[in-house]
């Protein structure tokens, strides 16, 4: 194994600001009463004393009868409304309805990782100053870790509550994104949970539960009744991920996609954030799909979303679309000698960050390990080289070198999509001069959110002997960047996205929703299920300070279904026909899918000398031949903790239809018989699964 190699950290821990203890107080009342917007008095809007205040009769209005349902009183309300009145509860900004006790509202507040002032619904003054800021979604993803995101779900949303009961923010939260990274160049990236389908819709559905489930009403037999601790919303539904990519902008890009890879790819984080995350709304996007603006397309919202998808909520437009439709490696010596740390202005907290408790940057947590002499070697842009002889000059004769670089959100961010996947300016130049003058090892810590290309860096093993990717990580950031790199923390995460290298993106347009490769074209494909081409660090990669190693205790080999005469083979494309069994596939809808599931156990053993994490990622490979095929998908995962030389048996049931379906050209979802092979890991360990069919009648 080379000597250079990728670590990854992120941060773990319960940072509440000094008001967050006041928010269970309020819960029972709160939950079970409309919502009364920051500046008042009061913490509910159906308040007696508060109407009497009014000089209003609250008997008068069914809807503050808090022994109806909410749907009877949600159509009392909306009944008391005369057309102008509704017209005005349409925007972001609610106007009230003074003469029925209405306060007015703002619907617009951020949560992505941490509550936010970027939308008017929530701000921070002298007796709210700040609120946690999380690492960004992106670096949290990469954790692997269900239970990780669904706890920074809670503490955000107990912030939230306890902010909205000092006037300080409303209820509902735009917040998770959740749309796939499909091009490395979106400016988006660090708001997202990566390029899997299925992982993104797993954050949304653990993000969604922590952020509004209240606890004891997780299971609600009526959705529509129950007690939410804020409203959260999952955007942007539904294939976007173009911002502004030379001159092609959000608002008039047509996402020209097929309905296999609608149905595959764009749509799946959403249905699970609906239907396994009980999200109580939805956020349409500013684009278009073939041809129809998303928010205004009845077969995505009504028959989709509602219909299909059974929505227990509010869909909701952006704010500004109406005139759319309108017109750690511890290489470092401790105690003796300094550190030296190159670059300056370290990104922490990323996209839609709020105001945070505190900032740790690098310096000041490097600093309590060693002595610390710091040289700004550049800029993020480094446009000249003026500084870079000074800081070769402070590396020549420090005992380690650590070089942080890379991008920041002046580079990708919201309405900024990237050109390239090169570091910036003269970055390279610095990176590779300093490492190769330096007295001692040398660590590269890498702060972005999508993939940059450092093969050079990957490649110079005789000089840099780490790199770390720290992504944005909040406002701990430089003390969990420290504790890897002198390693007091044993990292375990995983890429959530490829990176690729620089020539990947000469070979498409960010603009090209195509996700399969085209070989008469040129067309390499998209993300780790369709690109096949050589990579920087490939999807899911990560390395530890221990080793582990992989066994199957157990394995499920095979799985036959007789047919009867309403069950049907489905024919599917092949290469050739030596891979086309007699039954090619039969249709999902028309097997017992939930009646079966496939168990495995794997023993993951701590061979090296540390304790540590292991990320257990299991792919399925489909059989052999079959055109369009994905070349492997993410079908579970688990996060576990096992001390050096010991092992742990993990356990897996996976659904049957669910983890080895794949959607045809028709757009059909099939399981396809033959031989597929379940993949534990970087290959380490896997086991082949076999499906056939049979009709009892004799025929097909």
């Amino acid at each position: 194994m080379a000597n250079t190699f990728l670590l990854f950290t992120y941060l773990i821990f319960i940072a509440f600001s000094a008001i967050s203890a006041t928010a269970g107080n309020a819960l029972s009342t709160l939950d079970h009463d409309n919502a009364i917007p920051s500046g008042s008095n009061f913490t509910f809007v159906c308040d007696r004393s508060r109407y009497t205040s009014l000089g209003l009769n609250m008997s008068n209005f069914a809807f503050c009868d808090s022994s109806l349902s909410y749907d009877v009183r949600a159509k009392d309300l909306v009944n008391h409304m005369t057309l102008h009145e509704k017209v005005k509860q349409l925007g972001d900004n609610a106007y009230g309805v003074p003469r029925l006790g209405l306060p007015k509202y703002e619907w617009w507040s951020e949560a992505l990782h941490g509550v936010s002032d970027i939308g008017p619904g929530t701000f921070f003054d002298d007796l709210v100053p700040a609120a946690t800021s999380f690492p960004t979604v992106i670096l949290t993803t990469a954790s692997f870790n269900e239970s990780l995101w669904r706890n920074i779900g809670q503490v955000v949303s107990t912030e939230a509550r306890a902010m909205y009961n000092l006037g300080r923010a409303g209820l509902t939260y735009w917040s998770p994104t959740i749309n796939v990274v499909r091009d490395p160049r979106w400016g988006r990236t660090t708001e997202t949970p990566g390029e899997d389908p299925f992982i993104v819709g797993t954050y949304a559905a653990n993000y969604v539960r922590g952020l509004q489930d209240i606890e004891g009403t997780e299971n609600y037999e009526d959705l529509n009744s129950r007690p939410l601790k804020v409203s959260s919303c999952c955007k942007h539904f539904a294939a976007y991920d173009v911002d502004d990519w030379k001159g092609v902008e959000r608002y008039t890009f047509d996402a020209r996609v097929t309905e296999q890879d609608m149905i595959e790819t764009f749509l799946l984080p959403f249905e699970m954030c609906v239907k396994e995350g009980d999200a109580s709304c939805v956020m349409c996007s500013y684009n278009r799909v073939n041809g129809i603006p998303t928010c205004a397309d009845p077969k995505l919202l009504n028959q989709t979303i509602r219909g299909d998808w059974n929505l227990h909520g509010t869909g909701f437009g952006l704010w500004d679309l109406l005139h759319q439709f309108h017109s750690k490696f511890s290489a470092a010596r401790e105690g003796k000698g300094g550190i030296h740390r190159q670059v300056t202005n370290i990104p922490l907290c990323g996209a839609d960050e709020g105001v945070p408790c505190r900032f740790i940057s690098p310096i000041d947590g490097f600093s309590r390990y060693a002595n610390v002499d710091y040289k700004i070697g550049c800029d993020v842009a480094c446009k000249n080289e003026s500084l870079i002889f000074p800081a070769m000059k402070a590396a020549k004769s420090a005992d380690a070198t650590i070089i942080v670089a890379g991008i920041d959100l002046s580079i990708e961010a919201e309405s900024l999509d990237r050109e390239d996947l090169l570091l910036p300016g003269y970055q390279t130049q610095f990176i590779n001069q300093v490492a190769n003058i330096s007295k001692g090892p040398v660590i590269l810590v890498i702060m972005s959110a999508g993939g940059v290309d450092i093969s050079f860096a990957k490649s110079n093993i005789s000089n840099i002997k780490a790199i770390l990717w720290a992504g944005y990580p909040g406002e701990e950031g430089g003390l969990a960047i420290a504790d890897v790199v002198f390693g007091k923390y044993n990292p375990g995460g995983r890429l959530p996205v490829t990176w690729y290298e620089a020539e990947y993106v000469d070979q498409l347009p960010m603009t090209s929703m195509q996700l399969r490769p085209d070989d008469r074209l040129g067309y390499p494909g998209r993300t780790y299920k369709f690109f096949n081409g050589s990579t920087v660090y490939p999807f899911g990669y990560g390395l530890s300070y221990t080793k582990f190693k992989y066994s199957l205790t157990s394995s499920f080999p095979s799985v036959h279904f007789k047919l009867n005469r309403f069950q049907h083979c489905y024919q599917l494309r092949y290469e050739t026909d030596a891979f086309r069994p007699p039954c090619p596939a039969v249709l999902t809808d028309h097997l017992p899918c939930d009646d079966h599931h496939f168990n495995f156990e794997v023993e993951v053993k701590n061979v090296g000398s540390r304790d540590g994490n292991e990320v257990i990622i299991v792919y399925s490979k489909p059989p052999e031949g079959i055109v369009g095929a994905y070349i492997k998908q993410v079908i579970g995962f688990k996060r576990v903790f096992v001390q050096a030389g010991s092992s742990v048996k993990v356990k897996f049931r996976l659904n049957l239809c669910k983890s080895l379906h794949l959607i045809d050209y028709n757009a059909y979802s099939v399981l396809p018989s033959g031989g597929h092979t379940i993949v534990v890991g970087d290959d380490i360990a896997s086991f082949p699964l076999q499906i056939s069919f049979s009709s009892v009648e004799g025929y097909y």
